[in-house]
């Protein structure tokens, strides 16, 4: 990129007590720029993104826009100055429309400061028209699927003319298809001159969409190259260590083990719930990690929850360890030695205002009770054994959850459901919007698992995980059942193909 920089940030350094959150950080950002901006959980990216966003004021260092130094701390004055950023969490309001979310506190008004709704409207369909995102403006943002809200959030940063535009895990909730529509949109905004941060923790999305990246780690700018000049290998070995770089590597050209034992664990036969999908047919063998794989809408999570026996199923049949079982609700399948990891971990899998010890006891009441009474000490054995199996950081049984990172946050919610020791481990997006090292983890544990027998069930819409961690995959579509490959018999690419119906 040439020119002089939109944004130029130096010195950046933020304290917090005696925590040393950001230290000396320099980033530039040019018109037409796509920088990737990566880093494990903890690394300083929340902390860097928040200063340029104006939500917290620096403790060192200046920020510098269009050539002149800007007073930070201020969010409108950010705003002004033409930043803008997509969150990872929704910041909507979920009760009103769409078109009242894109321009909610900057509505157009006429005479008397009355709302010029033609006027809103007008601004919105030509904004969404221009960037080709596909919305409903009158409806209710709190009706529509994740996928949506999401393309509400982009399309209310692009309403501000952004010249600079910073993207915080922008596809965590989006599948392939939903993806490459906002890489079309990223590169219409480079060819318009918009200068974009991108923070992603998927390298296949840092080496698609972007031109440098800029990595930290322990709150220091460690590297910063342009995306062309280096491997992935490199870019791992730059923020996650080589060790667990290496690991990640070896794991992704192992020999696979399709059906593990050749023992049937878990069969689903023509099973169907109407409206949703039909004719599922598949196998879990005890030791494999069986992937399911497809855009969103293709109801892949309706059919676990179906297995689960959250949602019921109208067709077809369960068989679990050769029994065929009908499960009415969660409770039917914990009784079978089935867990289910969520997609949401915050919506569905934890109680964040609980401690790590409280949420990971919570689907094994029965090992911790005797006759009514909980017991301490058993409490305190069965999370410290927890923690130390999973990593869990910081290793503190009483801390708050929602004070933990992403990574530890899911790490929290898979020990959860490991407290049942379950036969059978459904879990649906496991590793969305956290940092490739927490990833590296939690695949270890997957494999740990399926090398103790355990039968593993694994949605996932990102497929350099579903070829690292697949021994067999299968896809949907529309509801219905694509096929099923051995991992080692299929490419990326074909897989790639199969989900969108090329």
């Amino acid at each position: 990129m040439t020119g002089a920089p939109l944004l130029r940030a130096r010195g950046l350094g933020k304290t917090f007590g005696t925590l040393v959150a950001l230290a000396d950080a320099s980033v530039e950002i040019r018109a037409g720029e796509v920088r990737s901006l990566v880093g494990a959980n903890g690394a300083g990216k929340s902390t860097l993104i928040k200063i340029l966003t104006g939500a917290i004021r620096p403790t060192t260092g200046e920020v510098e826009i269009g050539g002149e130094i800007v007073e930070t701390g201020r969010p409108a004055e950010m705003l002004a100055r033409g930043v803008a950023c997509i969150y990872q969490h929704s910041n909507l309001a979920p009760a009103m429309s769409v078109l009242d979310n894109i321009f909610l506190g900057r509505q157009p008004t006429r005479g008397l400061g009355l709302l010029d709704r033609p006027r809103q409207r007008r601004e919105a369909e030509a904004l969404i028209a221009r960037y080709e995102i596909d919305l409903d403006l009158d409806a209710t943002v709190a009706d529509l699927p994740t996928v949506k809200q999401k393309e509400v959030e982009i399309a209310k940063a692009l309403s501000l003319d952004a010249k600079i535009l910073l993207m915080d895990e922008p596809t965590a909730w989006l599948a392939h298809e939903e993806v490459a529509n906002l890489f079309r949109t990223i590169r219409t905004l480079k060819r318009n001159g918009v200068g974009i941060v991108y923070i992603s923790h998927i390298l296949d999305e840092i080496f698609e969409v972007c031109d440098t990246v800029t990595v930290l780690r322990d709150g220091r700018v460690v590297a910063d190259w342009n995306i062309a000049d280096i491997t992935r290998q490199q870019l791992l070995q730059k923020f996650i260590g080589e060790r667990l770089a290496a690991d990640a590597g070896a794991h992704a050209r192992r020999s696979r083990s399709a059906r593990g034992t050749g023992t049937v664990k878990l069969a689903v036969n023509h099973l169907g719930r109407k409206g949703l999908f039909e004719g599922i047919d598949f196998e879990v063998y005890a030791g494999e990690i069986f992937c399911i794989t497809g855009l969103i809408g293709s109801k892949r999570t309706e059919l676990v929850r179906s297995i689960f026996g959250a949602d019921r199923f109208d067709s077809g049949t369960i068989v679990i360890d050769g029994t065929e079982v009908r499960p009415r609700n969660p409770a039917d399948g914990i009784g079978r030695g089935v867990g289910f990891v969520p997609e949401d971990r915050h919506r569905d899998g934890l109680m964040l205002k609980m401690s790590v010890e409280q949420n990971l006891i919570m689907s094994a009441l029965g090992d911790v009770t005797d006759w009514g009474l909980m017991r301490r000490s058993r409490i305190a054995d069965m999370s410290r054994a927890a923690i130390a199996d999973l990593n869990i950081l910081p290793p503190e049984p009483h801390k708050e959850v929602a004070k933990l990172s992403g990574g530890n946050q899911q790490k929290v919610l898979i020990g959860k459901w490991l407290q049942i020791h379950p036969d059978i481990l459904l879990l649906d997006e496991p590793t969305v919007g956290v940092d490739v090292g927490a990833k590296a983890e939690i695949y270890t544990i997957l494999r740990k698992l399926k090398a103790e027998g355990r039968a593993i069930l694994v949605v996932s819409s990102d497929m350099e995980e579903v070829m690292t961690i697949a021994d067999r995959i299968m896809v949907m579509r529309s509801g219905r059942m694509v096929g099923i490959w051995d991992a080692d018999a299929v490419t990326q690419q074909e897989i790639v193909a199969y989900v969108g119906g090329e």
